[in-house]
């Protein structure tokens, strides 16, 4: 009977360890799907696939059981993605297992109950990699809501050539905001043919109007849109004040109308003012720089020669001297998924260092994790874009969108009052204030915060 006992009890440890961690060859099978968007990439070439695919197989050596089927969500309109995803997720019939989020969606669709929280990716050895900001990017009331596995950086793209005709110097750096409005108003001075500065404004630009023509120059003041330590949405303020000012202040000096109210605007300053040298100074995103590499939308040799590259300053050059904020996609777990554990484990398996340093690159973004930057396939890439190594390297300064259900609204309400500043139709201190009524008229007076100006 002793030995019975034995032997009983050793299956039942054998049977045991054969259940956890990687899955048995005999487990019954499974297959994971992988929503995602297809107009992901901005090059028209769908890059997911073969990342989905290539982790698919990593992850087999220790999950033979398990598949993985990408799921491409077919459509042109990005709003039309999300709208998408959350009605496949209410349902535990049509939901996928794992989904492709932007990552400043992720507080409003944990909100609304479509996604899962995942500790486990905070235990998981891959987690202390990531940069300090893209670990809070997908948090939501202290939960983490998915790893982001690609991000961006802004920066200022300006021509040499058009720098040194206005007398600044080739390689330029900007300090302060003081030295941008110098630079613009140099170039206006010495070259009436070229626009100055580019900067996204109106609504039309949708959130490139809010993020990168408002939001990141707010960040290199001493405000926010939202203040996480009081859980109040900031309403005004000497930061505030500052950006509807500065944002005045470069009216002259910025494109026509007829250029940033056209929903293609981002088209028409990446592929053709930038190109033929008919801009000074562009505020973008660090992935420009992929249209003109070999096999981008318009290769152009001579691209990294002509174009600098420069580092946005905070207000007046205070510490820590720059600024930034970064968006970027992460995958997460829909609440209705039938197996998180496993989804969970892929998405460990796709956000690793080697697949992210294929991934971010042919997609022309950036790694939130670090140690993507000295995986072979990453130096390879920089080889022929050094930029990115560049716009890596801003990482460490960036900030982020409040991942909060309010900051839909309130994105749009900034563009639109950018949109007004720029044609005349308001002051500096007429947006202010209509931002800040609108504001609490969207959150409630009770979760918004006055700063002294």
């Amino acid at each position: 009977m002793a030995l019975l006992v034995v032997i009983t009890m050793a299956l039942t440890a054998l049977t045991a360890s054969l259940g956890s961690g990687s899955a048995s060859a005999s487990a019954p099978p499974v297959q994971l799907t992988v929503a995602y968007w297809s107009g992901y990439n901005p090059s028209g070439i769908d890059i997911m696939p073969a990342w989905l695919n290539a982790a698919a197989a990593d992850f087999r050596k220790t999950h033979p059981n398990v598949t993985i089927k990408p799921e491409e969500i077919t459509t042109s309109s990005e709003a039309e993605y999300y709208t998408k995803i959350d009605l496949s997720e209410r349902n535990r019939a049509t939901t996928p297992d794992i989904v492709f989020e932007d990552s400043f969606l992720i507080g409003s669709d944990a909100s609304a109950g479509f996604l899962r929280p995942l500790p486990a990716l905070t235990k998981w050895s891959g987690w202390s990699h990531y940069d300090p900001t893209m670990q809070k990017i997908v948090e939501y009331k202290g939960q983490v809501y998915g790893a982001m596995n690609s991000t961006d950086a802004e920066l200022f793209f300006y021509s040499h050539k058009v720098l040194q005709k206005a007398g600044l110097p080739a390689s330029w750096q900007p300090h302060s905001w003081s030295d941008v409005l110098r630079a613009a108003k140099a170039v206006k001075a010495h070259d009436p043919g070229v626009i100055p500065v580019w900067i996204y404004t109106g609504q039309a630009s949708g959130e490139e109007a809010s993020f990168r023509g408002f939001e990141v120059f707010l960040d290199g003041t001493q405000d926010r849109l939202y203040d996480y330590a009081t859980a109040k949405w900031e309403i005004s303020g000497p930061g505030l004040t500052s950006t509807w000012n500065l944002l005045a202040a470069l009216r002259p000096y910025e494109e026509p109308e007829s250029d940033w109210s056209s929903p293609l605007s981002d088209a028409t300053v990446d592929l053709s003012l930038i190109p033929s040298q008919k801009v000074g100074i562009v505020l973008d995103g660090s992935w420009v720089a992929t249209a003109f590499v070999p096999g981008g939308l318009k290769p152009w040799p001579g691209f990294f020669s002509a174009i600098g590259e420069a580092k946005l300053p905070t207000q007046n050059g205070q510490a820590p001297g720059y600024t930034n904020q970064s968006g970027g996609w992460a995958l997460s777990v829909p609440a209705q998924a039938p197996h998180p554990d496993l989804s969970t484990a892929f998405i460990e398996a796709a956000s690793s260092p080697q697949r992210l340093a294929s991934f971010d690159p042919s997609s022309g973004n950036l790694p939130p994790r670090a140690d993507v930057l000295t995986q072979p396939a990453w130096i390879k890439a920089t080889k022929v874009n050094p930029v990115m190594n560049f716009a890596a390297a801003q990482i460490p300064y960036t900030n982020y969108r409040p991942g909060l259900p309010a900051y839909l609204e309130i994105s749009n309400e900034i563009a639109l009052l950018t949109g007004e500043i720029s044609s005349g139709s308001i002051t500096a201190q007429q947006a202010a204030t209509q931002y800040a009524t609108t504001v609490t008229g969207i959150v409630g007076s009770a979760n918004v915060e006055r700063r002294s100006t």
